[in-house]
């Protein structure tokens, strides 16, 4: 399962690109617009800005940016930075599989490969794109 760490930071990155071009808005901007808890908006902004999907800035005029444009951030990219790897079954991990003729193993390669290609076509932008805007008045 994908955690609620990688979905947060999915719609962390989300909210930041539906800003104009160089806006900047805060970490409690986000959390409140996302529903993100706010001890952990923190922790998802460094992650995102060690990838260096988003650039941070303190003091007067500062705030939170995506500085990587939309269409370059796949849904597999932020769900790998948060979760790892990303796979169905732990089978599918071994080089072999964990028992003779096994007639699963091949399905379940099929679809772990549909699911992983889906994740890398499917962008930020792609998502915002399908989504309204989030409003908070805090």
């Amino acid at each position: 399962m994908i955690s609620k760490k990688a979905e947060y930071a999915i719609a962390a990155l989300a909210d930041l690109a539906r800003l104009n071009d160089g806006e900047k808005t805060t970490t409690r901007s986000i959390a409140c617009r996302q529903k993100i808890p706010g001890n952990l908006i923190l922790q998802l902004i460094a992650s995102l800005r060690e990838a260096g999907w988003v650039a941070c800035s303190r003091g007067p005029g500062g705030g939170v940016t995506l500085i990587q444009g939309p269409a370059g951030i796949s849904l597999r990219q932020v769900i790998e930075l948060f979760d790892g790897p990303l796979g169905i079954s732990r089978c599918l991990a071994e080089d072999k599989p964990c028992r003779d003729n096994c007639s699963l193993r091949g399905i379940l390669s099929e679809a772990q490969g549909k699911m992983l290609a889906v994740l890398e076509r499917v962008t930020i932008k792609d998502l915002i794109a399908s989504t309204g805007q989030n409003h908070c008045t805090n």
